[in-house]
């Protein structure tokens, strides 16, 4: 472990360099101490780096300060190699080690990999919750060790090169700088002037990773050290925000990151003193990352995005990672708190530092255990201070019995007096408890942005509250004699000067574990501009006022673990409907609501709702929610979810599902709310999506489900582009036009009619069924993007539909179908699909009716390279339109089941059963239930097998062609039942004298009974085609 020493500069030295912010800035790097720490880390051509501390901290900052002295000092150099191995096996997994994913990452540097070799599609990640890696654009093992590795070895042979490691996690064999290292293919340091810096996650790490008796590690950093790696990590931290954030130079998030970190140490500083006891101040002393990021934005620390700023931080970026969006503190926020996590700045939670060795947990830590930003501050000089002594203090905090501030003319903001008063865990009896309840205290305190005083006795603030016209932060956590937050006096208040405003600006309100009961009925008229309502384990907390209603500025409501809580007016359910402004929701532990509305609230982006064990209705439709939280569809009582009008919806936890609501619908398509379909049928699922990625987390778990009748008996999916959504409705409202004239100009009008023929009435040629959606639906239709992710979901399906859909060139490249219940099949205008199934081992055992029309490539309904499956349960196969269509069926499928059969307008069919090369066929066929056959428009068709099979269909009835002037012969037919009469044929009169027949057997010709259609029916039985690719 490598340890830390006292101070060489004297404290007060120390603590006079730091009052000024050009030094924080960049004045330390002409310190001695920064020239002092350079001459110690340029000491070994492997440097290894361990840290500061027992948590190896400023792992980043020694490793970027050794480089630029390396580059200075030894370059320049071919290559500078920096790699993340932390980074690395989050992306690679486990199935590499260490070695592997070292050269992989070297391999990325150097520009080795092609595109495809990304490691893993964060894409696919995101979508299905880190379940499923991409296996397609992977490194595989073999990869590394036969393509890059060597290929490393060849570019760095000849060249210098610095190479810089971070978070080496794993040992690796002994660094050889005279030879190469066991098990890594990267030349030796000492061939060429090269230079390596590794910093590890531990000391144990090194240990096993060097020899023991060639140390090359710094052991020790003093007091002076590890102030200037502060100071460093945060330039460091300044760059990673910008980057981070995509706006605003690295200068100006500088002077932001100084600002939060002085604020983070002095809101952390917390002292156990004799008036709190240690398990408590221990406890207290746990600041979570959201109230930081609240003061930070009360203080006014935190910059304000301008819109156009959220549009480019947001740009070109899909849902699946846009990180920043909108106005959010959080996002901002959370950026910061990273960059000071990744560059050992601060570890929330955050303990105070007790020795030397808990001191260098983090720079936090480090300022805090020696004060080296704050000044002390006694309880007498707050409650007697005169207001010289205050205008001088920006920021003031007092826990228990020690108190302190922070004052740097760079940070008052141009405000003459304090802007955060911050007081916790003083006892009812203490001289400031007493001053604080007192009406003249805030009064003096009109520049106050932040007040913070949590975990003490006061039961309401004293009027002069409303003094603080600046006030935006109000914490009153953990108040446990708190029965009414404040009130304001019916006579005019005199305290404060030229201020009669019984109103507050307030933003932030936190009453979370206080013992309040009830509210004022107009308390919220109070705060109109209230923001964040807190409202965590307020254990008598029974119902919120309906003024709370009329916050309409509210972007986060917080209602978490209070048992007692009935709701608005002690109603059991709560709507806010159509509430512009709120951004989040929180709402835990109130067993007593059974109805949430949040329809409407267009800024809604994350909700988070649990133990609310009687919820049985929740509408969070026309709401801006980004993904569904895993608990919420499976709460015990809930039958009613809608999620209409929910475009920014981009996931869906359909893994985590254990039950489903009766009624459930979700609707990306619709812009209001308003729905596409009927959503009040029970226990139907409604989908309407525009991106089928949402169904990526619907894997075989969820499938397994779905088939034991666990979930979704019954759904209807529709995946569909918004705007052909859109134009759905006028489509339909064209429908009957379409179809008059469709039948208006019909080449063979009689084929579609009845008609009398020597005195008999022809069956009608519309006998098929119509499509019919069952009760497990999928409808693709007109998508934007290729309709990934449905694999699973197709397996449950019994009827799809797709159209107009440009991406999918087979149905089994959606979906294998293994194993499904499919029984219905609609395609129209798929105009890449050339083959409808290139495997139907499975779907040939379950398909009944195909409906296939307008798909320009197709080429074959079915044709698999290996095997010819037999289509067991298909009674109505229909295709028309497909004029590149080749074959229908390979000879070997039987098809036992099929009724009627029909092709209407495909100019390129020879044969409709093809010869595949692939199995034995027969000289013989069967259609044993084949009833009728309708071929149309079929100029190329010459066969209806190519092979002039004889064919056995006992039920075959009507025969009807038109347009097939090269079908000269019809199937010989066996085993024809006694006494059935003739196949009823209907076709030109010129096509039937052409017909040729077997001479040797007058049966063929008896099969068939002719019922032409009368001269005047059809005046040009002849038509050219001059193409038939049309």
């Amino acid at each position: 472990m490598v340890e830390s020493s006292p101070f060489r500069m004297p404290l007060t030295e120390w603590h006079h360099q730091l009052q000024d912010i050009n030094f924080w800035l960049n004045g330390y790097l002409n310190n001695p101490a920064y020239h002092n720490l350079e001459e110690k880390l340029d000491r070994y051509a492997v440097q290894w780096n361990v840290g500061v501390g027992p948590t190896a901290c400023f792992t980043r900052a020694i490793s970027s300060i050794t480089r630029d002295v390396n580059i200075r000092n030894y370059g320049p150099f071919d290559h500078v190699i920096e790699v993340d191995m932390k980074q690395a096996a989050a992306v690679l997994g486990n199935q590499f080690d260490i070695n592997d994913m070292l050269h992989i990452k070297v391999a990325e540097q150097l520009g080795l990999l092609e595109h495809k070799y990304d490691m893993i599609d964060a894409e696919q990640r995101y979508y299905t919750y880190n379940m499923e890696k991409k296996q397609d654009d992977t490194v595989s093992p073999l990869e590394v060790k036969y393509f890059i590795d060597p290929q490393i070895m060849q570019n760095l042979r000849t060249k210098k090169y610095l190479l810089v490691v971070h978070n080496l996690d794993r040992p690796i064999k002994p660094i050889d700088i005279h030879d190469t290292t066991e098990g890594l293919w990267l030349p030796a340091p000492g061939w060429n002037g090269s230079f390596w810096i590794i910093s590890t996650t531990s000391q144990y790490v090194y240990d096993r990773s060097n020899k023991p008796d060639e140390p090359r590690v710094i052991k020790s950093f003093s007091g002076d050290n590890i102030l200037i790696l502060t100071l460093h990590s945060l330039k460091q931290a300044a760059k990673y925000i910008s980057v981070a954030v995509g706006h605003g130079e690295e200068k100006y998030w500088h002077h932001v990151a100084v600002q939060c970190f002085h604020y983070a140490t002095m809101l952390l500083l917390i002292p156990c003193s004799s008036n709190v006891d240690p398990p408590k101040c221990d406890a207290q002393a746990d600041v979570s990352s959201d109230v930081l990021i609240r003061q930070w934005a009360a203080q006014g620390i935190l910059p304000v995005m301008k819109p156009s700023v959220q549009e480019k931080m947001g740009e070109d970026t899909d849902g699946y990672h846009c990180q920043y969006y909108g106005d959010d503190i959080y996002q901002l926020g959370n950026v910061i708190l990273e960059a000071f996590r990744e560059y050992s700045l601060l570890q929330l939670p955050f303990s105070p530092a007790t020795n030397d060795d808990e001191a260098t947990i983090s720079a936090a830590h480090f300022l805090a255990y020696h004060s080296l930003v704050v000044e002390p501050l006694t309880s007498g000089e707050l409650c007697e201070g005169n207001y010289f002594q205050l205008e001088r203090m920006q920021w003031i905090s007092h826990v228990g019995d020690q108190g302190w501030h922070v004052s740097r003319d760079w940070l008052s903001q141009g405000s003459s007096g304090p802007t955060t008063l911050i007081i916790r865990h003083c006892s009812q009896h203490s001289r400031l408890f007493m001053k604080l309840e007192s009406d003249d205290f805030l009064a003096k305190l009109p520049y106050l942005r932040v007040l913070d005083i949590s975990y003490t006795p006061i039961e309401s603030l004293p009027s002069s509250i409303c003094c603080l016209q600046k006030l935006q932060l109000l914490s009153l956590k953990g108040c446990y004699n708190l029965r009414s937050p404040f009130s304001f006096p019916d006579t005019e208040i005199t305290l404060c000067a030229n201020n009669s405003n019984k109103k507050l600006n307030l933003l932030y309100l936190d009453l979370s574990y206080s013992n309040i009961s009830t509210f004022q009925c107009d308390f919220f008229h109070s705060i109109p501009t209230l923001k964040e309502l807190l409202l965590v384990k307020c254990s008598n907390l029974e119902e919120l006022p309906l003024s709370a209603l009329a916050l309409s500025t509210l972007t986060k409501l917080e209602i978490i673990d209070n048992k007692k809580f009935i709701s608005f007016s002690r109603l059991t359910e709560m709507a806010f409907d159509g509430h512009g402004t709120l951004h989040s929701f929180s709402l835990d532990g109130t067993p007593h609501i059974k109805r949430l509305s949040l329809h409407g609230c267009s800024k809604l982006e994350s909700v988070d709702i649990k133990e609310v064990d009687a919820l049985e209705e929740l509408d969070l439709s026309a709401t801006a929610i980004k993904e569904l939280p895993d608990n919420i569809p499976n709460l015990p009582q809930l039958r009613r979810l809608l999620l209409r009008g929910v475009p920014s919806l981009r996931r869906f936890p359909w893994h985590k599902l254990d039950r489903f609501p009766d009624v459930f619908c979700l609707d990306q398509c619709s812009s209001d709310g308003t729905v596409n379909h009927d959503c009040s049928t029970p226990k139907v699922a409604q989908v309407c999506i525009s991106d089928s990625r949402l169904f990526y987390s619907f894997k075989y778990a969820t499938r397994d489900l779905v088939r034991r009748g666990r979930l979704l008996k019954s759904f209807n999916v529709q995946i569909t582009s918004c705007k052909a959504t859109t134009r759905k409705i006028q489509d339909e409202e064209g429908t009957v036009k379409t179809n008059n004239l469709h039948a208006s100009l019909a080449a063979y009008a009689d084929v579609n009619c009845r008609y009398l023929t020597d005195g008999v009435l022809m069956v009608s040629m519309d006998d098929v069924p119509p499509f019919r959606e069952t009760e497990r639906h999928v409808e693709i239709s007109a998508v934007e993007r290729y309709p990934h992710g449905l694999k699973y979901l197709l397996a449950v399906t019994k009827s799809i539909s797709m159209s107009d859909d440009t991406h999918v060139s087979c149905l089994n490249d959606l979906s294998s179908l293994d194993d499904t219940h499919v029984s219905c099949l609609k395609l129209q205008r798929c105009h890449r699909m050339v083959l409808v199934f290139k495997d139907a081992y499975y779907v040939g055992r379950s398909l009944k009716n195909a409906h296939v029309s307008h798909l320009k490539s197709l080429t074959h309904f079915y044709k698999d390279w290996k095997f010819d499956y037999d289509f067991h349960a298909l009674k109505h196969l229909r295709l028309e339109h497909c004029p590149r269509l080749e074959g229908v069926m390979p000879r070997g499928s039987a098809l036992p089941s099929l009724v009627t059969l029909d092709i209407l307008f495909c100019y390129n069919l020879k044969a409709i059963f093809y010869y595949n090369r692939r199995r034995h066929s027969s000289t013989s066929f069967e259609l044993p239930c084949l009833r009728r056959i309708h071929l149309q428009e079929l100029p190329l068709l010459e066969h209806l097998r190519d092979d002039d099979a004889v064919l056995a269909a006992p039920a075959w009835e009507e025969l009807h062609v038109r347009g097939c002037w090269s079908l000269h012969r019809l199937p010989r037919l066996i085993d024809r039942r006694p006494g059935k009469k003739a196949v009823t044929v209907s076709g030109e009169r010129a096509w039937w004298t052409k017909l040729r027949w077997d001479d040797r057997d007058d049966s063929h010709c008896e099969s068939y009974e002719p019922r032409l259609p009368p001269a005047s029916a059809s005046i040009r039985e002849r038509v050219i085609i001059k193409t038939y690719l049309r």
